[in-house]
């Protein structure tokens, strides 16, 4: 069973291109049965065979140029730039990255052109190719077989600053005088600023950052730290829709999920998907579209309950409500039986009561850059959430997350392992955005700036609210609440593949694919974001 969907698109927009394609079919049936009439008089009969079915049998069926190896098809106009453009400025629009109590959400960064998907859990130290750099600044590029030595993983200790870029051993020296002399940390850092600028290439831009959550971390034990830089729901939509534009993430996440789903639902009639972390239901459109061209026929009813994302805030069912509706509309413009639950029971109090499941429904649980909110010093809600979904008894269970250790680990290493990953971030947005580009900075600024404050320049404690894990924890996670690891196929793999092809980025993105069932993006080496199926 293939999925061929590289984005999501706007449902307005393809509900105008499903109408369409209906009457260019209509229009043919038309010109086919013209034919056959015509034919019938003629001594040379040309009509197609009785079994000829129209290139437009389906609504989607047009295809994209590389062919899969059984087609689950999305026109090649299925665009979410409308779907983007239709939620700016409508009352619809949540706020795709709650900035207000500091919890900015591109965790939803990994998501086809128009799903949220987060970019705090990137790169790690990268080896960067030498490139000429326009500012007077001295080359700011390791010599070629030298590497940024900031460890990505606790249980690595921190190499010798003394190896490390100056901006990024500057940084790390003001980190590991914070606890201790603070003082000194904050001179040091003042040493730092001319160094570092949000316009510099990306060790600057990141440093830029790292200085700022520094200076707060320093200064708030006299004054209360500022809160997040203000930002509209709508100047957060603008900035996800031109990093999703310029990076694979979101793509990358919602298509390997998308698969595994389609492939454990193959054969199912009545279908239920329990999304955890539901925003705008991007991910989904796609998701129903290749249910609608089901080689094997439309399943009876498609269910979809949706727990929201805490980005939407405390009263998310405004949000709900439109995304279900959304939904719902283009079910219907597909001919399918489409149903959209919204939960609002909070997480940590759901129970298998919280869902209304049928005996004759095929169960799927999608985690999609979710589960990390619920992170802590402990894993007691992480758990909790994962034996409710157990509970469920699932077919499959799809879960993304960020590729990056900044839960349980000490500040220092912590500090450490964010500078890392953000430094890899940045280096994957540098070929697709101008380092001149306006567009790059506010995307930085907005999506990123956030989160590097919530991951290290706040207090320890309930204020500290960016937090990841690696894919090992998960896996232990996963293993303990008795869930088992489930290959993706060859054909999912090179489906992600493919996006990376097709959409024509940077070489230096890749898929690293794991023995133990995880499939993970990476730049230059360095896993960014990855994804995994259970059951």
């Amino acid at each position: 069973m293939a999925f061929m969907c590289t984005d999501s698109g706007n449902l307005m927009a393809i509900a105008q291109q499903v109408i369409a394609q209906q009457q260019q079919q209509h229009q043919r049936q038309q010109q086919e049965q013209f034919h056959q009439i015509q034919s019938s008089t003629a001594s040379a009969s040309w009509a197609p065979p009785p079994d000829h079915q129209s290139a437009f049998a389906s609504a989607f069926s047009d295809p994209f140029s590389f062919p899969p190896p059984q087609s689950f098809k999305l026109s090649d106009e299925f665009d979410s730039d409308e779907w983007m453009d239709s939620l700016i400025g409508s009352g619809d629009l949540s706020p795709l990255f709650a900035d207000p109590p500091l919890s900015t959400d591109l965790d939803r960064l990994i998501m086809p052109r128009g799903d949220v998907l987060t970019v705090d859990q990137l790169p790690q130290p990268v080896k960067r190719d030498k490139e000429p750099e326009p500012e007077p600044e001295p080359d700011p590029d390791p010599e070629p077989n030298s590497k940024v030595t900031v460890s990505c993983s606790s249980s690595q200790s921190l190499p010798s600053s003394s190896s490390s870029h100056p901006v990024l051993k500057s940084l790390l020296d003001c980190a590991r005088l914070a606890g201790s002399n603070p003082d000194l940390a904050i001179k040091t850092l003042d040493q730092t600023r001319p160094l570092v600028s949000k316009l510099g290439y990306p060790i600057q831009r990141v440093g830029f950052y790292f200085t700022e959550a520094l200076s707060v971390r320093l200064t708030s034990t006299t004054s209360p730290p500022p809160p997040s830089s203000s930002s509209s729901s709508e100047e957060f939509t603008l900035c996800y829709k031109t990093l999703n534009d310029a990076c694979p993430y979101s793509k990358f996440a919602h298509l390997t999920a998308n698969q595994a789903i389609l492939e454990a639902t193959e054969s199912a009639t009545h279908i239920h998907i329990i999304d955890f972390g539901v925003m705008q239901g991007i991910q989904w459109a796609a998701f129903l579209q290749a249910l609608a061209t089901r080689p094997g026929g439309k399943p009876t009813r498609v269910r979809i309950s949706g727990i929201p994302s805490p980005s939407l805030g405390s009263s998310p069912i405004r949000s709900l409500s439109a995304t279900g509706n959304r939904l719902r509309e283009f079910a219907e413009l597909l001919e399918l039986n489409f149903e959209f639950i919204p939960i609002l029971t909070p997480v940590d109090q759901l129970t298998v009561s919280a869902f209304r499941v049928d005996v004759d429904e095929c169960i799927a649980v999608n985690f999609m850059l979710d589960l990390y909110h619920l992170l802590d010093d402990s894993m007691e809600r992480v758990q909790y959430v994962l034996r409710v979904a157990k509970s469920l008894n699932p077919e499959v269970v799809t879960l993304g997350e960020y590729e990056a250790n900044l839960n349980r680990v000490g500040f220092v290493n912590r500090f450490a392992n964010a500078l890392s990953y953000y430094c890899s971030v940045f280096e994957s947005i540098e070929p697709a955005m101008a380092r001149d580009s306006l567009e790059r900075v506010e995307v930085e600024r907005v999506l990123f700036g956030n989160r590097i404050l919530r991951a290290v320049g706040l207090a320890e404690g309930i204020e500290r609210t960016d937090r990841m894990e690696e894919s090992g924890e998960w896996m232990a996670q996963m293993e303990k609440s008795g869930f088992k690891s489930v290959q993706f196929s060859n054909y999912a793999i090179s489906q992600a593949k493919v996006l990376l092809w097709n959409y024509d980025y940077s070489a230096k993105y890749s898929l690293v694919d794991s023995t133990s069932g995880f499939l993970s993006l990476a730049w230059d080496g360095k896993k960014l974001l990855t994804v995994s199926s259970w059951r």
